[in-house]
């Protein structure tokens, strides 16, 4: 799972009840002394802890680093680009002002993180397999779902077959007889919506090349996907909890795959775009720009 090393500590908050005791123990030592952990060994972290090395390690590579030398190099990083901005939960009787103010900060935070935990060559990996497919299919469920017609909307543009059904029974018939090469994006920002696990397992077994879009940390529709995207994972909230934040940082990991995929051949992609805006103009009676 290797992703980027920025706002490390933001991811090891988001990820700490995915983890085992043992590594949750690890987790909060370097929560809480993050300049320390920065600069001592593994058996030392160990033993601060209350853990083992076998442990700290485990840890390391629970949270997407190669290993103990790389969280140390991720702390640094953090550390020197001084305090986060935050995420907050919305409370009874607060202003609108305090409420814009709220949001941007979540949003910016949602963001900060998942570029800090952005694969590129991930990205790179899907933007390829999405340009020689055949068909794409997109689905989600609520929220989700938004972000699978967006996909469906962007591929639509580059003159893909691309398909956002939300009966699942529809999806399902028209995989079975999809050509060979076609993708199939599973997203679930909870990782745990059994539509989507369930498709993503019909998908590999009809021979479809899958993609697991997720909130960051490993799950098993991650471990039975081809290929993982992922976005932070902001702490749990009353209000938050309905997709805020979290949808941003979604449709952000959307449009950074749609670039590095019209970048692939750009004089086509522009060609192609040029040309699906001029229908729209003509069909609303706008003039060309």
């Amino acid at each position: 799972m290797g992703v980027g090393v920025g706002q490390i500590l933001s991811r090891i908050e988001n990820v700490m009840p995915k983890l085992t005791q043992s590594e949750q123990k690890v987790a909060r030592f370097v929560l809480e002394s993050p300049e320390e952990a920065m600069i001592i060994s593994v058996q030392e972290m160990a033993a601060r802890s209350l853990s083992s090395s076998a442990s700290v390690v485990r840890f390391c590579r629970s949270i997407g680093l190669k290993g103990f030398p790389e969280l140390k190099v991720a702390l640094s990083a953090d550390l020197a680009q001084g305090q986060k901005t935050g995420y907050f939960d919305l409370n009874k009787n607060e202003n609108t002002a305090e409420i814009v103010d709220k949001i941007l900060s979540n949003v910016i935070q949602s963001l900060k993180d998942t570029v800090g935990q952005l694969d590129v060559a991930m990205i790179e990996k899907v933007a390829h397999s999405l340009y020689m497919a055949p068909v794409i299919f997109a689905y989600g469920i609520g929220a989700s779902a938004l972000v699978a017609e967006d996909i469906a909307q962007k591929w639509l543009r580059m003159g893909k077959n691309v398909y956002a059904f939300h009966d699942t029974h529809v999806l399902t018939m028209s995989m079975a007889n999809a050509p060979k090469g076609s993708v199939f994006i599973g997203i679930s920002y909870s990782a745990a919506t059994k539509e989507v696990l369930e498709l993503m397992k019909f998908a590999q077994k009809s021979g479809l090349t899958t993609v697991s879009f997720t909130g960051f940390g490993r799950s098993e529709l991650s471990d039975i996907s081809d290929f993982n995207l992922f976005t932070s994972l902001a702490p749990e909230a009353k209000v938050r909890s309905a997709a805020t934040s979290s949808k941003h940082s979604q449709f952000f990991v959307v449009d950074v795959l749609y670039y590095a995929y019209a970048s692939i051949n750009i004089n086509d992609s522009i060609d192609k775009i040029t040309r699906t805006r001029k229908a729209t103009n003509e069909l609303k009676n706008l003039p060309e720009t």
